[in-house]
């Protein structure tokens, strides 16, 4: 049997960790020396493999907006050059390392030629946009990411093409071939439909009418997509994030059917592919589509202002999160038990966290605290973790990531038509550097959860609380049991944990606090706090 041993206790400005070591009991004294060094070596080995092998299609994703996260040529511009140069503060493969998000999932919104700053209409699905790089520069960004153990997805957009793209340019000069590769009518229908030039024909534009929608009960659609898939999959990609997936078709069941066949496709090619799904609607809608076999899709419900997070920090009430976390992993299984959840708070077409936490640095580490420790694989959006700011129009929420409030090296312009800049008072350099920092709250966090695969892959279940500001449940495994508490109140409370055997880790989101203590089955936990608790076997 192992015995879990607290052996780390430290209190930084109100980030404390603590991290639990198993240590083994030999029986035999004359063979204990030869039997330790032996066995901590084997031990240590079969461990990292397990920790490995149980992360496998798992991991902390961070989005990217690319035009502007660093911008490495000098002319204004993020670009592909610029996120290579910023690897190591997404992970420097130093586990210990105080300047690394140690995240190891990298979403890149769209890089493929397009018309517009966002990108999200294409006009080539084999190329990189010019103003972020090349295909050399990919090449080598791919590469980068995988010496680091970092999965590297891009965004895939299959609902529509730019109204530029060369399939969309002969439809409208009236080949008919091309012309059934979109949603192409004799006569006008009520909705979104826009005249076909001179053809006398009209095409969908769900979106707006630089945007026509493609017909994926048209094969030769669905031929061009596997051979865009299999072209980045042979780059070196993990896998896509899809966007507007729901909007496919007007019929559910056919969106999810399209989700179903390239999900499929993808995992014929390279099986552990990860694909991740854009369902902007509610709940029912988004777990309808986990029939698909996709492997996650964005947990909506929790994010925004009014969202499952945000109600919880500003009304101090976590028992609800908590529920929300076991009812969610049990609606998906029930569509596919291997579904992994993808939880997170703010995006690129949400207003950032920091608005409506008032810029509290309390609230947004609690938040953070609240979804990192999820089970499935959290997204971060750029920015979050230094406590950006961003709302209104979308090219607000995509503002320049401020490296330094000291040195402008790499920080970008933003998109052309912002109306709201971040006064951002620290940026990342600052932020490094002060262990209270927000940022430095996310890296201890990650960290922290590293060492517990199962916090990642476990099943959540109930831990009964009769206090509504505690957020608490369970994860497990074959092996492990791990009891995750948050504590959303400003005063401590005391939860009683049957079969608690150690504290694991513990966090503090307010400037100062005091560790927790376990007496028995008792957890005494600060205000804004969460804490990890190892549970010895049943």
């Amino acid at each position: 049997m192992f015995q879990a041993e607290l052996h780390k206790n430290n209190m930084v400005n109100g980030n404390v960790i603590m991290t639990a070591k198993s240590s083994r009991y030999i029986k035999n004294a004359a063979l204990i020396v030869i039997a330790l060094v032996t066995l901590g070596a084997c031990v240590k080995k079969e461990t990292a493999v397990a920790a490995k092998k149980a992360l496998d299609g798992y991991g902390n994703y961070y989005e990217i907006f690319v035009g502007s996260f660093y911008d490495s040529n000098g002319d204004g511009m993020g670009d592909l050059r610029g996120v290579i140069q910023k690897l190591d503060y997404l992970n420097d493969t130093k586990p210990d390392s105080n300047t690394s998000l140690h995240i190891n999932g990298l979403w890149l919104m769209p890089i493929m030629p397009s018309p517009s700053y966002h990108k999200y209409d294409i006009t080539d699905y084999y190329a990189i946009d010019p103003a972020y790089g090349n295909i050399s520069d990919f090449d080598a960004l791919s590469a980068e990411c995988d010496k680091r153990g970092i999965k590297l997805i891009i965004d895939l957009v299959m609902n529509h093409t730019s109204s530029e793209h060369e399939w969309f340019q002969r439809a409208w000069n009236g080949d008919e071939e091309y012309q059934r590769y979109y949603h192409v009518v004799d006569t006008r229908p009520p909705g979104n439909y826009y005249s076909l030039g001179d053809t006398g024909k009209f095409y969908e534009g769900d979106f707006w009418s630089g945007m026509p929608d493609l017909n994926f009960d048209n094969n030769a659609v669905r031929a061009e997509f596997e051979k865009i898939a299999a072209f980045w999959l042979e780059k070196g990609v993990a896998g896509f994030r899809l966007d507007a997936i729901k909007h496919v078709d007007t019929a559910r069941q056919k969106s999810i059917e399209v989700t179903r066949w390239f999900t499929d496709y993808c995992k014929s090619i390279k099986d552990d592919v990860y694909v991740v799904g854009e369902v902007w609607s509610d709940d029912a809608e988004i777990i309808a589509f986990y029939a698909s076999g996709i492997p996650s899709l964005f947990n909506f419900s929790l994010a925004q202002e009014n969202g499952v997070i945000a109600r919880a920090v500003n009304t101090s009430v976590g028992a609800d999160f908590a529920r929300n976390v076991i009812r969610w992993r049990t609606l998906m299984a029930r569509q596919n038990p291997a579904a992994i959840d993808a939880p997170f708070m703010a995006n690129h077409d949400t207003d950032r966290a920091a608005g409506y936490f008032a810029s509290d640095i309390v609230k947004m580490k609690m938040a953070a605290a609240l979804y990192l420790f999820m089970p499935g694989n959290p997204f971060i959006y750029y920015g979050e973790e230094i406590g950006m700011e961003g709302r209104g129009i979308d090219e607000n929420k995509r503002g320049p990531m401020i490296w330094s409030t000291n040195d402008s090296a790499g920080i970008t312009h933003g998109p052309d038509n912002m109306t709201q800049r971040w006064a951002a008072s620290a940026g990342v350099s600052e932020q490094l550097a002060d262990p209270s920092s927000l940022i430095r709250f996310y890296i201890d966090a990650i960290r922290l959860k590293n060492q517990y695969p199962v916090i990642y892959n476990g099943a959540p279940s109930e831990l009964p609380s009769q206090d509504r500001a505690i957020a608490a449940y369970i994860v497990s495994d074959s092996l492990t049991r791990v009891a995750i508490i948050h504590n959303l109140a400003s005063v401590a409370k005391t939860v009683s944990v049957v079969d608690a055997a150690s504290i694991a880790g513990f966090l503090s989101a307010a400037a100062s606090a005091v560790a927790p203590s376990l007496q028995d089955a008792a957890l005494e936990l600060p205000p804004y706090s969460t804490a990890l608790l190892l549970l010895s076997d049943q």
